[in-house]
């Protein structure tokens, strides 16, 4: 009996290496775990790094060969009113590129199975073949346009904000009609379904986790910790920088007020002139800038915070947390997707008032703070590993 693979191309917008941030973890993760099943094939928009060692790269993730085009256009003026005449989204015109749009169409053709992971990739697949791949969300992408438009005072900016999140509706609609199938988080198949007007049988459920090694490390010793916060997230994110904003304009001077020696400690890549400004004026804010290794950072700190107030798929940082066991205060927003319940595994607050104050109890009464985290650290450990929802979308995948 052969027991040879069946071959899969995998297409994204970004090289998912090193992974260094919440939508790059979940493609490596998932790439590794496909490769033991299939020949896989990874092909990219673009790289972080000018030159990649696709050698290590192919080795690390367990794929059959790596291909990076470097096709990812700045986001100026020009160019959005280029992907405005020409385009379904600013977004699809940043990755296109004719020399990729013809590889796809002749990698697809010779795959048994195809993934494409992220909406912006979709534009370039020749419309004979969309039926045959599976689209791979990671967010429901016209959702954060959105609410973006919502928090934005500017009305022209608001305007060109709310046309794009217009366009990106209409486009991620056809790609999820037109597909085989949608993988994506439980509370985004809620919106994307009635955004496509299709029912469920169009998706299968997948969840965008964090670095499940986390779980590894024993339980921290709150009691010996200082009062010390950890944040972590992308900052050139606009959802982790909008969040991380208002965390600092409306509640650190309150926390601060009631513990006096609170840090909190920022770690991420991409913060702009404007975010470092406001950090600097900030007493007891440091900014760590991109840190490789977290886990010395985490061991240290008393409590972890993911202030959202817009966003969708599932929040890498929140899950992160968890798994190392960091007493975890976030909002609404930061648990979509997961069955977090708010004073059994973390404190969850949407108003200024009550996450600050969630804030310092968490820091203040080491006892409670200790219990949700135990119980937080227990359920991701039992429900939300990779492991487990990489078996069933194997299951999906023909």
């Amino acid at each position: 009996m052969s027991t040879e693979k069946k071959s899969l191309l995998f297409i994204t917008t970004e090289l998912p290496y090193p992974a260094n941030s919440g939508g790059r973890i979940k493609s490596s993760r998932l790439i590794q775990f496909l490769s033991e099943y299939f020949d896989v094939r990874l092909v990219c928009a673009h790289s972080l790094e000018s030159k990649p060692d696709l050698g290590k790269i192919r080795e690390t993730l367990g794929v059959s060969s790596v291909q990076v085009f470097d096709t990812f256009k700045p986001r100026t003026p020009f160019n959005w009113f280029m992907a405005l005449m020409q385009f379904p989204s600013f977004g699809t015109f940043r990755v296109y590129s004719k020399k990729l749009e013809s590889m796809m169409k002749w990698g697809i053709d010779g795959a048994d199975v195809v993934i494409i992971d992220h909406l912006d990739m979709m534009e370039m697949i020749n419309q004979k073949q969309i039926g045959k791949v599976y689209y791979h969300s990671h967010n429901t992408e016209h959702k954060l346009w959105e609410d973006f438009a919502l928090l934005e005072a500017n009305p022209i900016k608001k305007w060109i904000i709310e046309l794009e999140a217009n366009r990106v509706k209409r486009f991620e609609s056809w790609v999820i009609r037109k597909s085989k199938k949608t993988f994506a988080a439980p509370n985004d198949i809620e919106n994307l379904k009635d955004a496509a007007g299709v029912d469920s049988d169009k998706f299968h459920l997948t969840y965008h986790l964090g670095d499940e090694s986390f779980l590894d490390q024993p339980d921290l010793a709150l009691e010996e910790n200082g009062h010390k916060i950890f944040y972590a997230g992308t900052l050139n994110w606009m959802p982790n920088k909008d969040g991380l904003i208002w965390f600092l304009e409306n509640c650190w001077d309150h926390i601060r007020s009631h513990v006096s020696d609170a840090e909190l400690n920022i770690c991420g890549s991409g913060a702009d002139s404007d975010l470092l400004r406001l950090i600097e004026t900030q007493t007891g804010v440091n900014y760590m800038g991109y840190v490789e290794d977290l886990k010395p950072l985490m061991a240290a700190s008393s409590a972890a915070i993911v202030p959202l107030r817009f966003g969708s798929g599932m929040k890498i940082k929140t899950f992160d947390a968890l798994y190392r066991g960091i007493p975890l205060i976030t909002t609404s927003v930061g648990v979509e997707g997961a069955a977090l319940e708010s004073g059994v595994h973390c404190l969850i607050a949407d108003d200024p008032s009550a996450f600050s104050n969630s804030v310092v109890e968490m820091l203040n009464d080491r006892t409670k703070a200790s219990g949700l985290a135990t119980a937080g650290r227990t359920l991701v450990r039992t429900s939300y590993t990779y492991p487990i929802i990489f078996k069933q979308m194997l299951t999906n995948l023909s």
